[in-house]
């Protein structure tokens, strides 16, 4: 009976120091993260690094050789770049674009309505530009070589060299005459009483 007592109480005391031992332990989380506190699992903080939005470009138009142009697709491209080179203009209602700084280098802008256009400092070498509205367009400091003009209308074009274009130009830029009047002679009588003396004086119109 003693020794019986004596293996309840070793048994006693075994479990009592098991349950001891596990309740000041630490319990680990399905996630393998400890939780001292509580015991229990938690769930782990977000420890993650922020990033930066990431923006979609958009890309830029590219056509077809040959292919024309509309109005939409010239504004689309002059929004990030001035290479026109090569492009097919022709016929396009361009009045009062800023063309300036642009390469148009062998451009075809034929019937392209340009009036009060800036092309000023642009590279028009080889463009067509056969029959199309220039009046008082502005190609100052551009570059025309082998260009080709005819039956273009240059009334008041700003041309290369800043001088007016004049009226009636077509296919070429005609300068404004610039013939200063020569004074008039006439006759003016020296004494209003006497008709027949005179003297032959110079006077401005």
């Amino acid at each position: 009976m003693t020794l019986h007592l004596r293996v309840l109480v070793k048994s006693g005391l075994f479990l009592a120091i098991i349950a001891l031992f596990t309740a000041s332990s630490p319990v680990l989380a399905q996630d393998g993260n400890v939780n001292p506190d509580l015991g229990t699992s938690g769930p782990s903080p977000d420890v993650s690094i922020p990033t930066a939005p990431v923006t979609k470009t958009v890309p830029v138009y590219e056509p077809k050789p040959g292919e024309k142009l509309t109005f939409k697709q010239v504004s689309e491209i002059l929004k990030t770049t001035r290479n026109l080179a090569g492009k097919n203009l022709s016929g396009l209602n361009l009045i009062g674009v800023d063309l300036s700084g642009c390469n148009l280098k062998g451009a075809d802008m034929r019937g392209t309505i340009l009036e009060r256009a800036d092309i000023s400092g642009s590279n028009l070498d080889r463009a067509d530009l056969t029959g199309a509205n220039l009046k008082m367009t502005s190609f100052f400091e551009s570059s025309l070589t082998s260009a080709r003009l005819e039956q273009a209308v240059l009334d008041g074009a700003i041309w290369i060299d800043k001088s007016i274009c004049a009226k009636g130009s077509i296919g070429e830029c005609l300068k404004n005459s610039a013939n200063q009047e020569q004074p008039v002679q006439v006759q003016i009588p020296v004494n209003p009483a006497d008709q027949t003396a005179g003297e032959k004086l110079q006077v401005k119109p």
